[in-house]
């Protein structure tokens, strides 16, 4: 191989290349350990923990196919010394995330342009993407630093020559053999790695004729391979895995991976897609550079980029399941080839090594201001992931909080989602007992209403958790046997607060028209002297003269100065029973919960129903006025009987 063609020539230079370079990973570090915990888990956090939580033999029996064990092995060791903190938890995936930024720097260093190295590396630094995942508690992090590893293993195993090699190559072999499998057994896309390295040398020896250095590589890989083999019946069953998502499109692969692994989806408009196409012609004019400058290195770079994203493009076709996080090993040879670009810069490209060794400041500067432009704009998607809930995960810590904030005695926590032993209840630590209902999904309404009636037997209230489906048989049971509260929403996953039956209230007759299409008959609820906190359940009977419009309901609370202190708005029956769908001559009910403020004075209050067009806020006229008076309340002091 040629000799690198940027090796520092001064004391001074190689000092700032070191000061740089430590400047880099605490940048890494600190936007990777910043916010760590902010987030709650989500799902596939759960199951690591899940899964960790197990003795190894029962981890490795339920291990599915589609799982490998090398992650979850790590966090088995680790969570001993976490004390279930979240901080501690996720700070396994942090580190590894650090070391590749150093890996790919000593990766670019190795292939021979130092300067491409450290820019790859300040990218990799800054970048979203790899941010995300450094703070998750999964395995992503960890492949990529694996899959480094493993490059750089092969890479020196193909520079050794003479006594050097001698020394060396055990250590290099060895490398190589336990990096390679443990890539693997990170995550079955980490074969993507392998399968890039294994076409890079059927290049390297059609074209250099190098037998030994082929030599040295199989014999690693075969070990790799046997390290490998106790696993390997269990990944054939991967053929048999249809997947975890709905099909896609394989064509918008390059696209997504491409954004992805530069500047990240949390890049904001209008900077994201020009800057994708930014950063495809710096990768293409890269390729050129390393082509030019060093062949073999622009070969394996190219290799371990198209490799792997024609064969997850060969695999969407019939496997849709394709997330860019599964491959994010084709990060690294992408920032190095973007990074390469910066070498064109320099117009002693392509001259011999002796004038090119000779430094251009001019160039040098240019090619700093560049790559530290394309890190600010990095940051810039960087402060975006830290602040835009709208990009955050499913905040199950927020919704445990919630519900425990206002628990009372007789009240039952709902689940209708996956199951609450994987997220849900690493926040929960409430009294109330935690029933899963997601079973119930797509029930006939009549057992649905059998079985929600035994779990919530004895309940005076129902805590819903409604997340990563619609509404369905649960919710439309909860809607019309008991009466909703206003809910609160955290980040997908709707908290809903019911009453339940409480038995028989006080009936008012009403007999109010609202326009010439409602009548409000009477109006129900279950006390006329509530406390502070209380949930008041109010039920208002309708008939249908003829067909309404879509009106939302207003319930009030005015005090006895007429002040409005408290005031919900909503749909009838939670959304399942618009005023547009009420059936012309037949009667129609809505339950509503109005859950009083616990801070509410004692005192008398009015409280009063208006209907209004929800597109103008016009509110239907009645003799009564627009506000119509359903009961008169006297709160109690909070604690009196």
């Amino acid at each position: 191989m040629a000799p690198s063609t940027s090796a520092p020539t001064s004391r001074p230079a190689r000092l700032l290349v070191r000061l740089g370079m430590l400047a880099m990973l605490l940048l890494a570090f600190a936007l990777r350990a910043y916010r760590l915990d902010f987030q709650s888990f989500w799902s596939d956090e759960g199951i690591s923990l899940q899964r960790a939580a197990l003795g190894l033999p029962a981890m490795l029996d339920a291990m599915p196919v589609e799982h490998l064990p090398g992650y979850f092995i790590l966090l088995h060791f680790w969570l001993p010394a976490t004390g279930g903190h979240d901080f501690a938890l996720r700070f396994l995936s942090l580190w590894p995330s650090v070391l590749s930024v150093a890996l790919l720097y000593r990766l670019g260093v190795d292939l021979g342009y130092r300067p491409a190295g450290l820019a790859a590396a300040l990218l990799l630094a800054t970048n979203g993407f790899q941010i995300w995942y450094a703070q998750e508690a999964r395995m992503y992090s960890w492949l990529l630093a694996a899959s480094l590893l493993s490059t750089i293993a092969l890479w020196r195993l193909l520079a050794l020559d003479g006594r050097r090699r001698d020394r060396a190559r055990w250590g290099w072999g060895i490398t190589y053999a336990l990096a390679t499998a443990a890539t693997v057994y990170l995550h079955l896309f980490g074969a993507l790695t392998p399968l890039a390295q294994t076409i890079f040398m059927a290049g390297w020896l059609a074209v250099r004729r190098d037998g030994r250095g082929f030599g040295r590589w199989l014999a690693a890989a075969t070990g790799a391979l046997l390290l490998f083999l106790p696993w390997l019946p269990r990944v054939l069953g991967i053929f048999a895995f249809g997947g975890w998502r709905d099909a896609g499109d394989p064509a918008e692969i390059p696209w997504r991976y491409l954004a992805a692994f530069t500047v990240s989806d949390a890049m904001p408009e209008p900077w994201r897609t020009p800057l994708v196409w930014f950063y495809a012609l710096l990768a293409l004019a890269g390729l050129l550079f390393w082509w030019r400058v060093r062949r073999s290195a622009g070969f394996l770079l190219a290799t371990s980029l198209l490799a792997p994203m024609l064969a997850v493009i060969a695999l969407a076709v019939r496997n849709p399941d394709y997330h860019e996080r599964y491959a994010i090993v084709v990060a690294a040879p992408l920032l190095l080839l973007a990074a390469g670009s910066i070498g064109w810069l320099d117009w002693r490209t392509g001259q011999s090594h002796r004038a090119r060794s000779r430094a251009n400041p001019a160039a040098q500067a240019l090619a700093v201001m560049a790559m530290l432009a394309l890190a600010a704009m990095n940051l810039l998607a960087v402060q975006r992931h830290y602040t835009d809930a709208t990009l955050h995960k499913p905040d199950f810590r927020g919704a445990a909080a919630t519900i425990m904030a206002g628990l009372a005695p007789g009240d039952v926590v709902l689940v209708d989602g996956p199951d609450p032993n994987k997220v849900f209840l690493h926040y929960y630590r409430g009294a109330a007992p935690v029933i899963a209902v997601s079973e119930l999904e797509r029930t006939p309404l009549a057992e649905a209403d059998a079985a929600l009636r035994e779990r919530t037997n004895g309940a005076r209230r129902a805590w819903e958790l409604l997340y990563f489906h619609a509404p369905a048989s649960v919710q439309v049971w909860l809607a019309t046997q008991g009466w909703a509260t206003e809910p609160s929403y955290h980040n997908g996953i709707r908290v809903t607060l019911y009453g339940l039956d409480a038995g028989s209230g006080v009936t008012t007759p009403l007999d109010i028209a609202f326009g010439p299409d409602l009548t409000l008959e009477r109006v129900t609820l279950d006390t006329l002297t509530p406390q502070p906190g209380d949930l008041l359940r109010v039920t208002t009977d309708w008939f249908t003269q003829a067909a309404a419009p879509e009106y939302k309901f207003s319930l009030r609370l005015h005090d006895a100065a007429d002040t409005l202190v408290q005031s919900v708005d909503y749909t009838p029956q939670n959304w399942f029973a618009p005023t547009n769908v009420w059936v012309v001559g037949q009667p129609a009910r809505d339950q509503r919960g109005l859950l009083l403020s616990p801070d509410l004075p004692p005192g008398d209050y009015r409280l009063t129903l208006r209907l209004y067009e929800p597109d103008t806020g016009a509110p239907v006229m009645t003799a009564a006025g627009e506000d119509v008076l359903l009961a008169t309340l006297t709160v109690r002091k909070a604690g009196t009987p």
